[in-house]
């Protein structure tokens, strides 16, 4: 697992920018905008909005988006990008978590429809890797997929930016991204909202031609009732900027996000997988630890790993939510 904190270079960057006495007004004009649900275009106005989001935001989102290549990384352990395109980069969160996980990465094009977030990533982006030195950071909107960057690419990242779209442009944007790169990761806010867009927008994958790797475990519907809905949770260490930016009392916090990784059908086998998805916190107890799952059959229930089996048991003690928990692990 990658370490899920900015990179210290990032970190320091960010800090150099953003000092709490200064960018108090603009933290809480950014917290209450998102609240309201405003696009960034009006949560985030200006230079002191993008300068509060990086400190305020930034760490979470980059916690979250490098939690889901993690499971891309693990489904497919041979993947070693060469070049990524990071959609609605902000302050090229995406491009960092990638660049970072995979030093493979030699060509970054980032494309953001904001002056002052495309400034801030090319600024943060002089404190990393050449390929983020060298970054084609060029604006562009994602809503219009004609005049996007051509491919191929590697990998195409969408962190935290569909949310913004209406629906039937986000699905353009991914039908179109499927001829485009070979694995594309979509990580968005785990709310009921986004998870039912989610599902739309999976739905038009699917009929593309495109192959679900993480977290779904069938192609078929979703097996979850209209009151529920699929996402995970990773924690957030904060700074005492952050808390001061946040006005939090705490020295962490729970991003919840939600996300899909699709793949080209051209690349690779698709494996049949037994077993499911942890789709809840691991229920532990003295003799056995229940968890609740999303199966590979496309039905919802629940496995126990007794404690009896010890070597099982020991394994099934380390996965959490998210997670995928094999037929082999279940008795």
């Amino acid at each position: 697992m990658s370490d899920r904190r900015l990179p210290a270079a990032l970190a320091a960057a960010v800090a150099e920018r953003a000092k709490p006495e200064q960018l108090g007004a603009a933290a809480a004009r950014l917290s209450a905008g998102y609240r309201a649900n405003l696009p960034s275009r009006q949560a985030v106005p200006d230079a002191a909005g993008v300068a509060a989001y990086a400190a305020s935001r930034m760490p979470a989102t980059y916690a979250a988006v490098t939690a889901v290549l993690d499971r891309l990384a693990a489904a497919r352990p041979d993947f070693a990008p060469e070049s990524v395109l990071d959609l609605g980069a902000g302050p090229g969160t995406a491009s960092w978590a990638a660049t970072t996980l995979w030093p493979s990465v030699a060509s970054v094009t980032m494309v953001e429809a904001s002056a002052d977030f495309r400034t801030l990533a090319a600024d943060l982006a002089r404190s990393g890797p050449s390929s983020l030195k060298q970054a084609d950071i060029r604006k562009g909107d994602i809503a219009q997929p004609h005049g996007l960057p051509d491919g191929p690419f590697d990998l195409a990242v969408i962190a935290y930016a569909l949310t913004e779209l209406d629906l039937s442009a986000a699905g353009r944007l991914v039908v179109h991204l499927i001829g485009q790169a070979g694995r594309l990761v979509i990580v968005e806010p785990g709310t009921p909202r986004d998870h039912g867009r989610l599902m739309m927008v999976r739905h038009a994958a699917l009929t593309a031609g495109a192959r679900i790797l993480v977290p779904c475990p069938h192609a078929g519907p979703c097996p979850l009732p209209p009151d529920d809905w699929c996402h995970a949770s990773v924690r957030v260490e904060r700074s005492r900027a952050h808390m001061r930016l946040k006005g939090g009392t705490v020295p962490f916090e729970d991003e919840r996000y939600a996300y899909l990784v699709l793949e080209s059908k051209t690349l690779g086998v698709a494996e049949d997988e037994s077993g499911g998805r942890i789709l809840r916190p691991p229920r532990p107890s003295k003799h056995e630890i229940t968890f609740s799952l999303c199966r590979a059959d496309g039905t919802l229930g629940e496995a126990r790993v007794a404690s009896r089996d010890r070597a099982a048991f020991k394994t099934a003690g380390k996965l959490d939510w998210g997670d995928f928990l094999s037929d082999d692990l279940q008795g």
